[in-house]
């Protein structure tokens, strides 16, 4: 019977961890380009947790709200949109992105996200911070996530889909700051 039961547990391991060659351990890829991950906790059932694959090491919770921005891209603009059933507007993907892979409520409009960020300089910044700009006006009125190296994720306009910029012309002309978003700089259990 042990054998029997070493064997079941032994192929149980190889099939959740996918049976490839490019695992490590018991990482193994899903269908969505997701590392499903194997971790043990002290006196508690195995948990299975999803992170982006392109990354190295462990996921943060920053990592989740960039890729699930990214994920977006192609998808075109919507005015008022805040999901990915019915498209986005720039405040609406930020917001999304937050929620998903955060955890963190953000308010809904661009205003209202400058307003609840801590204000940092352009140095400061670094991927999963807001970027701010006035493309109408001398106020806030859109919003990306910044991906470092200057370049930024966004829902730019109607008739455009989502899609990562360079941080520069137009966009450097508009740019009024970045915020960091309290609660999202923590890292992720993985």
């Amino acid at each position: 019977m042990k054998p029997f039961i070493l064997c079941t547990v032994g192929l149980a391991v190889a099939v959740l961890a996918g049976c490839s060659e490019n695992t490590k351990s018991a990482d193994a890829l899903d269908s969505d380009g997701y590392v499903v991950r194997l971790a043990h906790a002290k006196n508690a059932p195995t948990v299975f947790s999803r992170a982006p694959t392109s990354l190295s090491g462990d996921v943060t919770t920053v990592d989740r709200v960039v890729w699930n921005a990214q994920k977006q891209q192609g998808k075109m603009y919507r005015y008022g949109g805040e999901t990915p059933q019915t498209g986005f507007d720039c405040s609406g993907l930020t917001q999304f992105a937050f929620g998903q892979g955060a955890g963190v409520s953000l308010p809904r409009t661009a205003a209202a996200q400058y307003n609840a960020a801590m204000k940092i300089s352009q140095d400061q910044a670094t991927k999963g911070d807001l970027v701010f700009f006035h493309t109408h006006g001398s106020r806030v009125s859109h919003v990306g996530i910044y991906l470092g190296n200057g370049k930024f994720v966004h829902a730019p306009r109607t008739g455009r889909a989502i899609t990562t910029e360079a941080l520069d012309g137009y966009w450097a002309r508009k740019l009024i700051g970045f915020g960091r978003v309290p609660g999202a700089c923590r890292p992720s259990l993985s």
